[in-house]
């Protein structure tokens, strides 16, 4: 076969058809096919980085959104966490209570002493204060396995009127009523565990008693928002009572008859409640008809109102009369309440109520450390 032959048969194909189809169907040569492969390749690599473009605009887009909105997801996660605890922690009070046998060696020591079958490390002991019934919940976590009915406990009738040990799930609790409030130490040893009591004497400059609704007592339940406050209240030498530690009910006429007859400095109490207004306000409530000289109620609304405008930015209302509010109108310390009245927008976000408690921690600590500065006179 000769060689143009083979170039006439590359450069035409079914001519016969197309004859009789009355078109002419041309073959491609190779440089043709190379230049549609090529267009091809080039509109194929178009595509890539349009695809690349895109994706990173996205990931751009979505990075920046998870930036504008880190504060809701850290709230949504720390309130997560918030409340795993709590529904843990009722759950394990609402656990039945197994009484455990005991006898006591009464010593005149001001200390209680729980012997030890099996060490136990410091994180696992914790004591809670009823300080409306001058109770004391010490509980040794995990440890009902190692309590033996029978136990003999060291305590003293002076200062306590009564002693109680239960197992409840893998916990023991022990439960102490004194006489009167104590402040207290706890020392672990290897072979037992012991409460020392001392009287409050003049260790501190101030009390305070911090109220909140029972109903709404794990506002400011986070470990992080409940330390800070104890690390202040340590290091300006506070004693703080916060009525939301408590693991039992507690109301207003408890928590004010308590404060009164410790005659506490200041009495801090904080509502946060829902409105049908458009806007977000505060109210302080106070006693003006019960009177102290020099510093009272009215000043202590003053300095809380203050405090709080300038943690929350949330605008002031003004302030009422006590009236039927009992931890102010039954107050003959000077006690005072903020009132903080949220939009129905406010309080179903969870980032905006996670950032109100950091604030209301933020008043708080102002508003007894202006207290302390300006109203209490103390030495260094």
């Amino acid at each position: 076969m000769q060689t143009g032959d083979l170039v006439e048969k590359d450069q035409i194909m079914n001519t016969d058809q197309g004859a009789a189809d009355g078109q002419e169907d041309y073959a491609l040569t190779r440089a043709e096919v190379e230049q549609i492969t090529a267009a091809r390749r080039d509109r194929l690599y178009r595509s890539t980085q349009i695809v690349s473009v895109v994706f990173a605009i996205i990931s751009i887009a979505a990075m920046a959104g998870f930036k504008m909105h880190e504060g809701f997801f850290d709230a949504s996660s720390r309130i997560g966490i918030l409340m795993e605890s709590v529904n843990a922690q009722e759950s394990v009070l609402s656990a039945p209570k197994v009484n455990v046998r005991t006898s006591f060696q009464d010593e005149e020591g001001s200390r209680l002493v729980i012997p030890l079958t099996e060490p136990i490390a410091s994180e696992d002991v914790s004591i809670r204060e009823v300080f409306i019934q001058n109770k004391y919940v010490i509980t040794l976590s995990g440890y009902s396995e190692n309590i033996p009915n029978g136990v003999e406990l060291v305590s003293d009738s002076t200062i306590m009127d009564a002693v109680g040990v239960y197992r409840q799930n893998d916990d023991v609790v022990v439960e102490v009523f004194g006489r009167d409030l104590y402040d207290y130490e706890l020392v672990t040893g290897s072979n037992a565990l012991t409460v020392i009591f001392r009287d409050m004497g003049d260790s501190y400059a101030a009390s305070a008693v911090v109220w909140l609704p029972y109903e709404d007592r794990n506002r400011l339940a986070l470990p992080e928002w409940r330390q800070r406050l104890a690390r202040f209240a340590t290091d300006n030498r506070i004693k703080l009572y916060m009525a939301s530690d408590m693991p039992e009910q507690y109301s207003q006429d408890e928590v004010i008859a308590f404060a009164n007859r410790i005659r506490a400095d200041m009495v801090l109490g904080v509502q946060v409640e829902g409105n049908s207004e458009q806007q977000s306000y505060m109210t302080g409530i106070c006693n003006t008809t019960y009177f102290i000289p020099d510093y009272n109620s009215t000043h202590l609304s003053v300095v809380m109102a203050e405090a709080f405008l300038e943690a929350t930015q949330i605008g002031m209302s003004g302030f009422e009369e006590g009236g039927s509010h009992a931890l102010v109108s039954q107050a003959t310390v000077p006690a005072a309440v903020i009132r903080i009245s949220l939009t129905q927008k406010d309080m179903e976000s969870v980032e905006n109520e996670y950032r109100l408690n950091e604030k209301i921690v933020s008043a708080l600590e102002k508003t007894m450390g202006d207290i302390l500065q300006d109203y209490i006179k103390t030495s260094d």
